[in-house]
């Protein structure tokens, strides 16, 4: 199928898709998907369309126009939108890109999360592995294949991730979200505040908790009590030292309160939780 907007060139390809009631109450499912080559006259401009949008440049400038702010994406950039906010785009001319519209359960939920987070906007070598899993997609539907609507939601939820992913580069240094995780993990028996662990990454508390909030999902104190509700479930389990043993192991003094916090984030005692089968 090929596309009617202006600007987009005879060679471009494009596909529609009608989700099933089970996919729309299940899964992430697309909408649209598409291999566009444009001039300089394609261009987009919405007040509302009421699906996400996931595009990788593969050649030339797309100029972008959302949430108050305008940027350019580039070869091998990535950028997503909500199109249910006012959005422009444009093309430079000899633009070529890959693109799939999607909608699901939570999936503008995860996708503003993500957003609100790291912007819309993405760069790196990693979305290289992005920019392959949309092409072969696209070219299994040109090829006359399809997928099972499982199979295409895993895909799109993988390309999310890749989003987010955080390339590895050898021997950098450990950042200060690294550094306060290491001292939790090395310090889970000892009392941790977020003071110290401000002072360790020589950041303003406010600072260090909105980094590590946004790298992790955690507060800093949150994840510090789920560093200590892991270490006691593998102590639960692979060891015979008492619950009260098991509380000063991981930095509580008094076993009720380490027994209270157990059974309201997992719905079980510890007693229990050891006795369960894995």
């Amino acid at each position: 199928m090929q596309s009617v907007d202006p600007g987009v060139l005879t060679r471009s390809v494009c596909f529609s898709f009608t989700p099933s009631e089970t996919a729309k109450e299940l899964y992430y499912y697309p909408v649209w998907c598409g291999h566009y080559f444009c001039n300089q006259h394609y261009f987009m401009k919405r007040e509302y369309y009421p699906y996400l949008l996931l595009v990788f440049v593969r050649k030339g400038e797309f100029y972008i126009e959302y949430r108050g702010k305008k940027m350019t994406a580039r070869k091998g950039d990535v950028f997503l939108i909500d199109c249910r906010e006012p959005h422009f785009y444009q093309a430079s001319d000899g633009l070529e890109f890959l693109y799939v519209h999607f909608d699901g359960v939570n999936s503008h939920d995860l996708c503003a999360h993500i957003m609100n987070t790291n912007g819309i906007l993405f760069q790196g070598e990693h979305l290289l592995s992005l920019g392959k899993m949309l092409n072969d997609m696209i070219e299994t539907y040109q090829g006359g294949g399809s997928f099972a609507p499982l199979e295409f939601s895993s895909f799109l939820y993988r390309m999310l991730a890749i989003l987010v992913e955080r390339p590895l580069e050898p021997h950098a240094e450990p950042t200060p979200v690294d550094r306060a995780i290491q001292y939790i993990r090395e310090n889970v028996g000892e009392k941790i505040t977020l003071d110290d662990l401000a002072r360790l990454t020589n950041l303003s508390i406010y600072y260090f908790s909105h980094i590590f909030k946004a790298q992790t999902g955690y507060s800093p104190m949150e994840y510090v009590i789920s560093t200590r509700l892991d270490r006691a479930k593998v102590l639960l389990k692979s060891t015979s030292l008492s619950i009260a043993e098991i509380a000063g192991e991981i930095g509580y003094a008094n076993s009720g309160s380490f027994i209270n916090l157990f059974v309201q984030k997992t719905g079980m005692s510890p007693t229990q939780f050891r006795k369960a089968p894995i």
